[in-house]
């Protein structure tokens, strides 16, 4: 995951916690409001009770003047009225409490309520009918009305009355109580949840963050190590595989840089090793060809004075002198492959077609007789632009190791076959030989390797020079026991290869 990505993990995470909160005080929004409900359910039941005794005092005061001998007046009638009112509104308060399925309230605890109230209304209408009573006795029985107000003040007042509406008051004081107590949970739960949320989302910022600050560091201290080995000359180094992110795609970049660096060394290594090969090369080569030369004329003087003489008949010394004849000739090719490794003469382009120049290269191979050879170039194949010679050369390396790779039990081929890819030309040699090992195969083309008893290791390096010179690659693929085969790809110069198109035969989409 890359720095960036981890990032927005992070800020995610923050984001979910604040969705967490905001969702936790969304969907206690329902208890919020359930709550604030039965709070001002709560507070109108107590406010009705309060109301009910204030009338109920203030209509026993109307009677208190009763007794005294005032008549009942309207004051009295509108306080009656006014109880009665807010037993009414408190009962209907009651019932709705009742019928609201998210009361907190038992069924026990509503019907005694509803008790409460009856009894009160109860009460209160005998209270209004002994002040009736009292109202219609005459003011001479002044003891008598005494008597009564007594009666209803003591008895039915204070002990049937104020007692139920001291329940009530206190049933209306029980809900709030509850309500509070509900509204205390409710905060200490959302208090709760958000504290969980918040300390969770902190610690899952501080794992992530602490993470990213570890990767980060070790991402640096690994690639200010592996520069400082780097500076000092280590270009075997590798860094480890670091997290996928950016310091994961700069390692691997650095190892690409280093894998860079050390072939750019080998590389120079290998020019100079060939340059001083070449040079030795050089020298061997010009110090040899004159002993070698003189060594052939004294021979070629030999044989002419000892032919046609009872010496030069006998059977041994022509035998000597065809083995100094195979030799010199051995060394002489040497010593020319040595000059031309040494050489590495400049490519003189001229047009030549490309069949005829496999067929003039393998009229000169000396191939064993079990290995059969096959031109498979085409025929219509446009002639191309190459250094004859040198091509000739090549190709002759080529077919002549592909001839000799295979063993002589069985029966071989020798395919050499050629075709356009893009503006390139393909030459590919394949036989059916022993095949070449991965270790081998790594220092083929290196000058002075040579897996022959007789081979002078020049014959390859040579080769990928020409091709090289040409500007194209030489490639080889093998397996072991199934052959090989050595693919030739050399660029051709543009006008040619308009030539070549233009006498190319026609393919089946074209007009």
């Amino acid at each position: 995951m890359s720095i960036r990505a981890r990032l927005a993990s992070i800020f995610a995470v923050a984001l979910a916690a604040v969705l967490i909160a905001g969702g936790a005080l969304y969907f206690t929004l329902d208890e919020m409001l359930l709550f604030q409900k039965r709070s001002e359910m709560s507070y109108d039941d107590l406010t009705l009770h309060v109301a009910l005794a204030s009338d109920t005092s203030q209509y026993m005061n109307e009677a208190v003047k009763v007794a005294l001998g005032n008549s009942l007046g309207p004051e009295a009638a509108k306080a009656a009225e006014r109880v009665t009112h807010d037993l009414a509104a408190i009962e209907a308060l009651k019932r709705k409490l009742n019928a609201d399925p998210e009361s907190r309230e038992s069924p026990g605890e509503s019907a005694e309520e509803l008790e409460h109230i009856d009894l009160m209304r109860q009460s209160f209408g005998r209270l209004v009918a002994g002040v009736a009573q009292m109202n219609r006795t005459a003011h001479e029985r002044a003891s008598e009305r005494h008597a009564m107000l007594e009666k209803l003040s003591q008895r039915e007042y204070e002990e049937l009355f104020l007692p139920h509406i001291s329940a009530a008051v206190h049933d209306a004081e029980r809900d709030v109580a509850r309500v509070l107590d509900d509204a205390r949970r409710l905060r200490s739960r959302v208090a709760a949840l958000g504290a969980v949320a918040t300390g969770g989302a902190l610690f899952i910022l501080i794992v992530l963050l602490g993470r990213l600050l570890r990767s980060i560091d070790r991402g640096f201290s690994t690639l200010v190590e592996g520069s400082r080995q780097i500076a000092q000359g280590d270009l075997d180094l590798r860094l480890p595989a670091l997290d996928g992110h950016e310091f994961g795609r700069m390692s691997m970049a650095f190892n690409d840089m280093a894998a860079s660096l050390y072939a750019a060394q080998e590389s120079k290594l290998r020019m100079e090793k060939l340059a001083a090969v070449g040079q030795l090369a050089a020298s061997v080569g010009h110090d040899l060809r004159n002993p070698i030369g003189a060594v052939r004329n004294a021979n070629h003087y030999l044989k002419k004075r000892l032919s046609g003489t009872a010496l030069g008949a006998e059977p041994r010394v022509a035998q000597f002198l065809s083995i100094i004849d195979r030799e010199l000739a051995a060394c002489t090719k040497i010593i020319g492959n040595l000059l031309d490794f040494a050489r590495e003469r400049r490519p003189l382009f001229s047009e030549c077609a490309v069949r005829a120049l496999v067929e003039d290269a393998m009229s000169v191979v000396d191939a064993p007789p079990h290995v059969r050879i096959q031109n498979e170039v085409p025929d219509a194949l446009p002639t191309v632009e190459l250094d004859k010679d040198q091509f000739r050369q090549l190709l002759v390396n080529l077919i002549q190791n592909a001839a000799e790779a295979v063993p002589a039990e069985r029966e071989g081929h020798v395919r050499v076959a050629a075709r356009w890819t893009d503006d390139r030309l393909a030459l590919s040699v394949a036989d059916n030989g022993s095949g070449i090992s991965d270790e081998t195969r790594a220092r083929l083309f290196e000058p002075l390797f040579s897996t022959k008893l007789k081979g002078t290791g020049l014959g390859l390096a040579i080769s990928a020079g020409i091709v090289r010179r040409h500007g194209g690659t030489l490639d080889v693929t093998s397996e072991l026991g199934s052959g090989t085969t050595f693919v030739i790809q050399v660029p051709v110069r543009q006008s040619h290869v308009v030539k070549a198109r233009s006498s190319a035969p026609p393919g089946p989409h074209d007009a």
